[in-house]
């Protein structure tokens, strides 16, 4: 890349306009972080770090400004920051405390190609013109150029060695005023952030992306988080084990993670071919991982430590292998690493999904009818397989057995509406539509969602609501659930920077809270109207602004009408909404339905799951409406068909 492009594009748009406080506030987090005891053992190297916490404050943020740009040359003419009234002086400062390199310093170490690296192409066709060269061209030919010119043009003097002296001369003449951060810094402090927080390198592992970097983590979480509240929930810190034991477990885990970075870059570009090489590679390291789980007796206490661990790195890369074979149409392979990933116990989560595609391989791919049967009834059998998933072995089971009828499958109740479409009517994908809905009066363009939500207010005596999907039940566990979120259990909280549990996504979230999630929904259950009312209005004023995960503030416009939306729902159906979302957070963050819409005067809510046309329910929003029928709360499917303008005439 080259300096000028470095310049100025690569600083995140969304944190380029923030108050100067807030990176003040970041540089003091990383000070405390780079000072932590705990760490000194964990990452030796560490005290290449301490001279930042020497550094004047404008200093430090300019440093954590650099660190989160792309490690390449910047032209320090480019560097204005409100923070950093006097730049100049500041980038002397991280210099002098080899944090910084200047190019300038350092032109004896570098090649003719690495100089051109910093190279602007204007700078290109002004370097190869006063070198009699060819100018015309693109960055790549007028480099080869200028290099082949130091390998193959000899002087009177000096031969091939003089010539790319008096080359690299003019380029160090020509050069711009550039900077880089210095690598050896950074990389200890990708470290200390993903040593501090590897829960964020898993945060989107349901998407199975994973970005193996401190910048990540600073940049994409702790900034944005920071961005959005700056105020972190008050928790006891309490640990009997480390997240990381020794430096060895670090780096085993980072290199794992690593090699998992690398199968999502080849999964990007269907390098299918690769991943499966990195499988082959590491296959013997994860049977000897399952050989010990399954010679393990005892459940192991502190399974969700477990996502930190070299092991739990390779069964997702495990995963992506499974992936590329059966893009391979390799089977028979397949169906051998569905097996062995069935005896991984830990990620039970996965089980219901690997029974399903074992049974479908067997039963399409392999044309193995008994052993699909098999597949499909031990997967009925596993207690670790999820209601959505059953239903998949349910449909599976009745193609393979004429005689079986399924027991876990779902209709719920569905409302079909007309709504005008702009591209007319028909079974093309929603997604290519443009509804048209009523906002006061007025014809407005929305999505199939809102239009929806638009209609039912209009039509269905709802006074209120929202298209908030997961967002709406997630919120609201956390505004009458704080007080266990955020209770004293051993190893689930590592610092004081936290949003939420490390074990929130694990069975043992559950688990670990059994008695108190039991006590407490069975006193919900009895609670008043004004009761439920008191729980909302104290946690508001306790809480509000401060961080949770999954806990949205700006969701209500204001605390009457989060009230009245609880008011609507009732003590009782809110004490078995709870019940059911907590005992698998993880698997029943997805499939809520998209609309909750509610009138207080009448005490009516409902959960409205929106489909356009060509669209169907998935095993998991069927799953939802389902449990909504057990509690008693009104859920049902709209189905909107487009028609033209004419038609509703």
């Amino acid at each position: 890349m080259s300096a000028n492009t470095a310049g100025q594009d690569n600083e995140p748009e969304d944190l380029a306009t923030d108050s100067p406080s807030f990176y003040f506030e970041v540089a003091e987090l990383i000070d405390s972080l780079i000072l932590t005891p705990s760490l000194t053992g964990l990452i030796p190297n560490i005290s290449t770090l301490h001279t930042y916490t020497h550094l004047t404050a404008p200093s430090k943020v300019l440093y954590i400004r650099l660190y989160l740009r792309k490690r390449s040359w910047i032209k320090s003419e480019t560097l204005t920051y409100n923070e950093v009234p006097d730049v100049p002086t500041s980038i002397q400062e991280l210099v002098t405390s080899s944090l910084l390199l200047k190019l300038a310093d350092d032109t004896e170490n570098l090649t003719v190609s690495e100089l051109l690296e910093t190279f602007s192409a204007r700078k290109l066709k002004d370097l190869c013109k006063n070198l009699k060269l060819q100018s015309t061209g693109n960055i790549s030919s007028l480099k080869d150029s200028v290099l082949k010119m130091c390998k193959k043009q000899r002087s009177l003097f000096g031969g091939v060695s003089y010539t790319t002296q008096r080359v690299k001369k003019k380029c160090c003449e020509m050069l711009d005023d550039l900077v880089k951060i210095s690598d050896a810094p950074a990389a200890v402090l990708d470290k200390v952030l993903i040593a501090s927080f590897p829960q964020h390198l898993l945060l989107y592992e349901e998407d199975d992306k994973m970005l193996l970097t401190g910048q990540h983590n600073l940049s994409r979480i702790l900034l944005s988080q920071f961005q959005v509240t700056r105020k972190f929930p008050t928790y006891k810190v309490s640990c009997t084990k480390p997240l990381f034991s020794s430096s060895h477990q670090l780096e085993t885990f980072l290199s794992a993670c690593q090699l998992e970075a690398q199968c999502h870059a080849h999964t990007q570009k269907h390098e299918w071919g690769k991943i499966e090489e990195i499988l082959i590679e590491n296959l013997p390291r994860f049977k000897e991982i399952v050989k010990t789980w399954q010679g393990t007796k005892e459940k192991p206490c502190d399974v969700h430590l477990l996502r930190f661990t070299e092991e739990w790195a390779l069964a997702r890369i495990m995963r992506h292998g499974l992936a590329a074979l059966q893009r391979l149409r390799k089977y028979e392979e397949a169906a051998s690493l569905l097996k062995l990933l069935l005896g991984y116990t830990p990620m039970w989560y996965k089980r219901g999904s690997w029974w399903e595609n074992l049974a479908l391989i067997y039963h399409f791919h392999l044309k193995k009818p008994e052993a699909a049967d098999k597949a499909v009834r031990a997967g009925l059998a596993d207690p670790s397989t999820s209601r959505d998933s059953k239903i998949a072995l349910e449909l599976r089971l009745s193609k393979l057995d004429r005689t079986f009828t399924p027991e876990f499958i779902f209709e719920p109740k569905t409302v079909t509406i007309d709504i005008v479409a702009l591209e007319g009517s028909g079974s093309a994908a929603n997604s290519k539509k443009i509804w048209l809905g009523n906002d006061n009066g007025e014809t407005v363009l929305c999505g199939v969602e809102d239009v929806t939500l638009n209609y039912y207010i209009n039509n269905f005596n709802f006074k209120e609501g929202f298209h908030c999907e997961g967002s709406v039940l997630s919120t609201l566990f956390s505004i009458f659930c704080w007080d266990i979120l955020f209770s004293d259990i051993d190893n689930v909280f590592y610092n004081q920077y936290q949003y939420a549990p490390l074990d929130l996504s694990s069975r043992e979230f559950y688990t670990n809270r059994r008695k108190q999630f039991e006590d407490y929904f069975s006193r919900l259950r009895e609670h008043s109207e004004q009761e439920i009312s008191d729980i909302v209005t104290n946690t508001w004023d306790l809480y509000h602004g401060t961080g949770c995960e999954g806990l949205n503030w700006d969701l209500f416009s204001d605390l009457d009408q989060c009230k009245r939306c609880v008011s609507s729902i009732t003590a009782p159906k809110l004490a078995k909404l709870f019940e059911t979302y907590v005992e698998d957070v993880r698997g029943r963050r997805s499939g809520v339905p998209d609309l909750s819409l509610w009138n207080y005067e009448t005490k009516e809510f409902i959960m409205v799951e929106v489909k356009g046309p060509g669209d169907s329910l998935s095993n998991k929003q069927r799953v939802w409406l389902s449990c909504l029928d057990e509690i008693g709360i009104r859920a049902e499917v709209c189905l909107v068909k487009a028609v033209s303008s004419k038609k509703l005439r």
